[in-house]
């Protein structure tokens, strides 16, 4: 793992799934960031430029969500007690900062809302709380990619993941790198299947953390409309939009690093329903 140097690495056995837990240690007087990956990825591929920035100023732990080792069905219940016993294993007096992408931005609201004790504050980048049709139509169309073997799977993911800004601009080899990064992604089913049926908003609306909510404007995948959601739904909540499309991890870290970095250090500086001014760093 390349995440950070010295980085402590770790494995927990949850419900017979081994979750990797990287930690990049530190004494610092902010709570612990802990990160949650999106879809089908992992701590590294998601968070290879975010970690290093936030470490220099905090301690940061992230962890790579498993699959069921017997085959049986993945559930939002699942990723939630693997999120649950990684913070119990690295929370201190100095309390969790909870932040998830994609995916991880649900099992991170859905933590929040039964586990408020565990954490000091949320941020949600690229979330949702509700599948909508929008979405079960872009799955739809990667599934009959995918059982067509179609070379155009790729294509359609970066499609989907990239902003047409940020694929535009790039010079010949930094897209090549992309295009290649974006080839060697792969989405288990058990996985795609759980995104279809994803239904949080009962319990984002009982979520009273502080919250910082974070969307993308260019986003096609999660449409920052899935945000704003959240932001309405969390009563102390406090909203950014990037631009950015759904990778936003990759197009804008820095971007990101920012926001968090600042929402981390003192939660409450803005009051609930602040919403940020556009920027672009």
């Amino acid at each position: 793992m390349t995440l950070y140097p010295g980085l402590i690495e770790s494995e927990i056995v949850v419900d017979g799934a081994v979750v990797r837990v990287y930690d990049s240690g530190g004494d610092w007087q902010t709570p612990t960031i802990v990160l949650v990956h999106g879809t089908g990825s992992t701590a590294e591929k998601n968070y290879w430029a975010l970690f290093p920035m936030l470490a220099f100023e905090h301690r940061v732990v992230a962890l790579d969500l498993a699959l069921p080792d017997d085959g049986s069905e993945l559930t939002l219940g699942f990723y939630v007690r693997q999120l649950e016993a990684v913070i119990e294993q690295v929370r201190d007096q100095r309390g969790v900062t909870l932040v998830g992408y994609s995916l991880g931005a649900v099992v991170s609201l859905a933590l929040a809302a039964r586990r408020s004790d565990l954490l000091t504050s949320i941020v949600t980048i690229a979330g949702w709380m509700k599948t909508d049709r929008h979405q079960v139509l872009r799955n739809n169309l990667w599934r009959k990619l995918r059982d067509e073997g179609s070379s155009a799977k790729a294509d359609f993911a970066l499609f989907a993941s990239y902003s047409a800004p940020y694929v535009s601009s790039r010079t010949v080899p930094d897209y090549e790198e992309i295009v290649r990064r974006v080839a060697g992604t792969d989405y288990p089913a058990p996985i795609m299947d759980l995104n279809r049926v994803i239904d949080i908003v009962a319990e984002t609306h009982s979520i009273e953390l502080p919250a910082l909510v974070i969307g993308c404007i260019h986003d096609v995948m999660v449409q920052p409309r899935h945000s704003r959601e959240i932001f309405g739904a969390i009563k102390d909540a406090r909203y950014a939009e990037i631009q950015a499309g759904h990778a936003v991890v990759h197009e804008r870290p820095a971007e990101l690093f920012a926001l968090i970095d600042r929402f981390v250090a003192d939660p409450n500086e803005y009051p609930a329903g602040t919403v940020f001014e556009q920027t672009d760093v």
